[in-house]
C-alpha cells in the first residue's frame, strides 16, 4: 500500500495498492505503527497524520516524511494534534523552502531542527490526548450532522421544483423549447477586453467573469452554458450586461413564457445532457437544445403563481443552508480553539 496524507486525519480512498516491484522504487522504509506521516512538498505540505495499523504495512513517496516519536518520551497521538494545530503549523510553514509560495518543501534538516514543546509526563500528554479526541469526536459528529442539513437543503428545493415539473395540472403543455424561445450566442470578447473598473459585468460560462465599458442585452437575460466542464448549467444575467458566446440567451417568444418561470424550468424541468456533445471539448448548439420536449403551464399568470412559491421554497432553504454553514464554520474555529487552548498549557 502506499499512503496519502489529510490533515488530522486518514482517508481509506488514498490508498494506492502497489505491486513488489512498485513497492521497491519507494522509500525502502516501511511505515510502522504509530509513525506520524508529514506531508513535506507541495499544496498540501504540513499536513499530518497516523495510519491505522489495518493499512500497515504500507510505504510513502518522497513527498511524506515519517517521523517515529521515541516511545519513552513523545505520545504519537500528541505530537500528531501539536503538529496541526496552527501554531505549529505555521511555524512549519514559514520555515519552509519558498515559505508564501504555493508550492513549499521542508527538508529533514528543518525537520530535525524544528523545536516542539511538551509535557515530559506521557501521563500528561495521554491526558490531553483523551480531551481532544472526546471534543473532536463531538465536533466530528457536529460537522456530520450540518454537512447532511446542507445537502438536505439544496436536495429539498431541487426535489420539490423537479416534482411540479415531473408532474403536471390539466392546463399544461408540452412542446419543442425551439417553438417557444429564441436561442443565439452573442459576440465573444477575450479576456484582454475587459476593463477592471468596467461600469457593466460580463458573462461567460461560468457567469460574471468581469466588467466591460458597454452591454449587449438591456434586460436580465437566462442563460445556458454552451461550452467547456459546466456546459449545461443555467445562469441568469443582470440587466445591462455583456454576454459572451460561451453562454446560450434562450428567451421567450411571444408572451408564452415567464423570464423567471423559464429559469426554473430549466435548471429543473428539463434534462439538457441530450443537448450536449463532445467529449474533450463538451458543447451545446442551438441545432441540438431547440428540439429538447419541455411542459408548463400555459397561463404566463399560473408560471409566475410557481415562481412564487419557488422563490420562497429557494429563501427557505438558502436560509437553512446558511444556518449551517455558519455551524460548520463555527466548529472549525472550535477546533483550532481547542488545540490552541491544548499546545499553550490552558488544558
Amino acid at each position: 500500500r502506499s499512503l496519502n496524507v489529510h490533515d488530522g486525519e486518514f482517508r481509506r480512498k488514498d490508498l494506492a495498492f502497489l505491486s513488489q516491484e512498485q513497492a521497491d522504487g519507494l522509500s525502502n522504509v516501511v511505515v510502522q505503527p504509530n509513525d506520524v506521516l508529514l506531508n513535506i512538498t507541495g499544496a498540501s505540505v504540513a499536513r499530518c497524520c497516523i495510519p491505522p495499523d489495518d493499512v500497515l504495512p504500507a510505504r510513502v513517496n518522497q513527498h511524506v516524511a515519517i517521523i517515529r516519536p521515541h516511545p519513552d518520551r513523545l505520545f504519537p497521538r500528541f505530537l500528531q494534534y501539536l503538529l496541526v494545530s496552527s501554531a505549529y503549523k505555521d511555524r512549519l510553514l514559514s520555515t519552509g523552502e519558498g515559505a508564501g509560495a504555493t508550492r513549499q518543501a521542508l527538508t529533514k534538516t528543518q525537520l530535525q531542527d524544528f523545536f516542539v514543546q511538551f509535557p515530559e509526563s506521557l501521563q500528561e500528554q495521554h491526558r490531553i490526548v483523551a480531551i481532544l479526541d472526546e471534543a473532536f469526536e463531538g465536533i466530528a459528529t457536529a460537522k456530520a450532522n450540518a454537512e447532511k442539513n446542507l445537502r438536505n437543503a439544496r436536495e429539498l428545493f431541487a426535489s420539490r421544483v423537479k416534482s411540479t415539473f415531473a408532474n403536471p395540472d390539466d392546463g399544461w403543455v408540452e412542446c419543442a423549447l425551439g417553438s417557444v424561445c429564441e436561442m443565439y450566442q452573442p459576440k465573444t470578447i477575450t479576456g484582454k477586453d475587459l476593463v477592471e473598473d468596467g461600469p457593466y459585468p460580463v458573462y461567460g460560462a461560468n457567469g460574471v467573469i468581469g466588467r466591460f465599458t458597454a452591454f449587449n442585452h438591456e434586460e436580465a437575460e437566462v442563460l445556458v452554458t454552451c461550452r467547456g466542464a459546466t456546459c449545461g448549467s443555467i445562469n441568469i444575467s443582470e440587466p445591462r450586461s455583456w454576454v459572451t458566446g460561451n453562454a446560450m440567451v434562450v428567451r421567450p417568444l411571444n408572451g408564452s413564457l415567464d423570464k423567471a418561470f423559464l429559469e426554473h424550468l430549466l435548471r429543473n424541468g428539463v434534462d439538457l445532457s441530450p443537448a450536449i456533445t463532445g467529449a474533450a471539448q463538451p458543447q451545446i448548439t442551438r441545432t441540438n437544445l431547440s428540439p429538447l420536449m419541455i411542459t408548463f403551464p400555459t397561463s404566463v399568470s399560473e408560471q409566475r403563481d410557481l415562481t412564487a412559491s419557488f422563490d420562497e421554497l429557494q429563501s427557505a432553504a438558502d436560509s437553512l443552508y446558511d444556518v449551517n454553514a455558519r455551524k460548520l464554520a463555527a466548529l472549525d474555529e472550535l477546533k483550532k480553539s481547542l488545540l490552541h487552548q491544548a499546545f499553550s498549557g490552558a488544558l
